[in-house]
């Protein structure tokens, strides 16, 4: 759960980060697809985090690498891409199994693939 926290509230601040820095062709729908997901995405992981910590106990936050100042919408939706792959493969956690926290994993991966499609799609 940590790494995932950690990823998870990174990707809020990434999301903001491309979302001041996007430009050229698809740059106001790409704008507005990332607003949508950094501010929807805080409070999944808010309820999500308080459930596992209230299960198992309080987390430790996880340094996370620098922000991505490439704000084309190629890269960005290629860090999208790669934001469902790790959701994807860091979900397997034993401790993350429980079906009421899936959900909230669910609902992270539908944000996910959601800005992705209108990132591809609505330019």
């Amino acid at each position: 759960m940590e790494q995932l926290a950690s990823l998870l509230l990174h990707s809020r601040t990434q999301a903001h980060t491309f979302h001041f820095g996007v430009k050229g062709i698809g740059s106001h729908s790409a704008h507005l697809a990332l607003g949508i997901y950094y501010d929807s995405i805080g409070g999944i992981i808010d309820g999500l985090v308080e459930a596992y910590q209230g299960q198992y106990g309080l987390i430790k936050i996880q340094p996370v690498s620098g922000l991505d100042t490439n704000c084309e919408i190629k890269n960005i939706i290629n860090y999208f891409d790669k934001m469902c792959k790790a959701v994807a493969k860091l979900r397997q956690d034993e401790k993350l199994q429980m079906s009421w926290l899936q959900n909230d994993i669910d609902t992270i991966v539908t944000l996910l693939y959601s800005t992705k499609y209108k990132l591809v799609n609505h330019q």
